[in-house]
């Protein structure tokens, strides 16, 4: 058995899980539900994670390539760099489409815009998968759970407007 700073991290991470079940137990169904599950994710990933570490032989004869990501080195790095800018650039639009129209409303735009700006689909899948995104958000989050989403500064001002507040 080894020791390292992998199986320290997979056990501080199987703490916070513990931690975040014994919080949710207290909490109603519907709020509890999405911590509970990642909790639940986090810790069994994380303790099968800790297993293997710990009960890996060492030294099995054949040589094992890592299993941790590996950067590509055969990408230029000012390849590399520009598409990490634009990946930080979608995530970056995504939170500010939030701010401004709202939860509810940026999913779908979003699946739509970065399918015809970035990766260039035709109109025909990209409306079935804008469409796709918009039922699976509302028919989980808004119907099943019934999670409320605050709206967008641009929604409340047009309401704002509307009503003279």
């Amino acid at each position: 058995m080894k020791f390292s700073s992998k199986n320290l991290m997979n056990l501080s991470l199987m703490a916070i899980a513990v931690w975040v079940l014994i919080r949710a137990a207290k909490w109603p169904f519907k709020t509890a539900f999405f911590p509970v599950m990642i909790g639940v994710f986090l810790f069994v990933g994380s303790a099968a994670d800790l297993l293997l570490s710990l009960f890996a032989r060492e030294g099995g004869g054949k040589k094992q390539a890592a299993m941790d990501f590996q950067l590509s080195e055969d990408v230029d790095p000012a390849v590399a760099t520009r598409r990490t800018l634009i990946a930080f650039g979608w995530v970056l639009g995504f939170f500010v489409l939030i701010l401004l129209v709202g939860f509810t409303l940026s999913v779908p735009l979003l699946v739509f815009l970065f399918l015809k700006l970035q990766a260039g689909e035709k109109w025909g899948i990209t409306l079935f998968l804008t469409a796709s995104s918009l039922v699976f958000f509302f028919g989980l989050f808004v119907w099943m759970l019934n999670i409320p989403f605050a709206e967008g500064w641009i929604i409340e001002g047009v309401k704002a407007l509307s009503t003279g507040k």
